[in-house]
């Protein structure tokens, strides 16, 4: 008697286990779960008069810079911002002035009124995301190739610097996909006063270094750009 009643409890239980089994499975076949697609993306161009001089004496043709983070700050609202890429990252400058895009991202709904980010030298106890970044003369910000007076060279810049660049309007951004373009002009990083500097030259690096530097910071710009065409929407 005993035997044929927990045998009738076990048979119980089975059956509402394989209930609760089945009752799971529908909820989660009749409910996905959804998540929310990006919203921005932030992309990176050269203008047209970045590459070279006219007289071909200086002639660039690989820009890469390593960018700790990427932030957009809430207009109005100078202590709340969003963070877009955490890095450290390369941004490789696409030099032909066509548009290559950095990375995309959620941002919460909102307006924007500019983008901070930070020129940065990796740390000793940071991983290298590009050989070219690092070698036994130390770590770098900054990696420009290209030709002067018809020399190949290689300039490494070891400068670390934070960058604000301000929208010329606020940015809105919602459920619907933007993007924002920044635009870059490596070109006059090897000029001074009306004058070319020689990368090759120890003696230049401190103003190349501040050029570069200031520039960023100064000749910079960053615009919605809906359409991609490098002109602020």
């Amino acid at each position: 008697m005993k035997r044929s009643i927990l045998k009738h409890k076990f048979s119980v239980l089975i059956f509402m286990v394989l209930i609760s089994a089945v009752g799971f499975y529908s909820c989660n076949k009749t409910s996905p779960v959804t998540s929310q697609a990006d919203n921005l993306s932030f992309s990176a161009m050269s203008s047209a008069d970045s590459v070279g001089d006219a007289q071909n004496i200086i002639i660039l043709d690989t820009v890469k810079i390593l960018i700790k983070d990427i932030k957009l700050d809430v207009a109005d609202n100078h202590q709340d911002s969003s963070d877009f890429k955490i890095g450290p990252f390369i941004l490789f400058l696409n030099l032909t002035s066509s548009i290559n895009t950095i990375s995309s991202a959620i941002i919460p709904y909102g307006d924007y009124e500019h983008v901070k980010f930070e020129v940065h030298k990796l740390n000793d106890n940071e991983a290298v995301p590009d050989p070219e970044f690092a070698d036994v003369n130390g770590r770098y910000s900054v990696i420009v190739k290209g030709f002067y007076l018809g020399n190949y060279f290689v300039y490494r810049s070891s400068k670390s610097a934070h960058q604000i660049l301000n929208f010329p309007n606020n940015v809105s951004i919602s459920a619907a996909y933007s993007n924002i373009t920044m635009i870059v002009k490596p070109f006059i990083w090897f000029i001074k006063n009306g004058a070319f500097l020689d990368p090759k030259d120890p003696a230049n690096s401190n103003d190349i270094d501040n050029n570069i530097k200031d520039n960023i910071n100064h000749n910079f710009k960053a615009f919605r750009d809906n359409d991609r065409n490098g002109i602020p929407d």
